[in-house]
Order: C-alpha cells, then sequence, then structure tokens
C-alpha cells in the first residue's frame, strides 16, 4: 500500500508525523530490491529488501 505526502510529493508505503515538530517522516519500500529468504538461505546473512527512509529510522523488522 502507498500513501500520499503532504504537498503533492508522491506517495510512500509508510508516512507519520513527528508529534513534536509536525514534521512528516516517511519510508518507502524499494520493490526492486525483494528478494525471497529460503531454506537453503538458512543460518546465513541475506538482504531481503531495501527502504529509503526520511526522517525514520527502522530499529526492529518482522516480516509477517
Amino acid at each position: 500500500d502507498s500513501a500520499p505526502l503532504k504537498g503533492g510529493r508522491g506517495s510512500a508505503t509508510m508516512v507519520q508525523k513527528c508529534k513534536l515538530c509536525s514534521r512528516e517522516n516517511s519510508i518507502e519500500i524499494l520493490s526492486q530490491t525483494i528478494k525471497p529468504y529460503n531454506a537453503e538461505d538458512s543460518e546465513k546473512f541475506k538482504t531481503i529488501v531495501e527502504f529509503e527512509c526520511r526522517g525514520l529510522e527502522p530499529v526492529d523488522f518482522q516480516p509477517q
């Protein structure tokens, strides 16, 4: 899903407004970077997705 950015600047996967400064921050999932994680990848480091972050920093990820 995609949500519009303030001022017609496009859209992002997640848009969140800061409660303190009212700044709008966003994260976009770069769809061309999504890769499957299979049984043969078990116990190995593998990049499965990349994000474009503007004002937010993900600290936990639960792929469900």
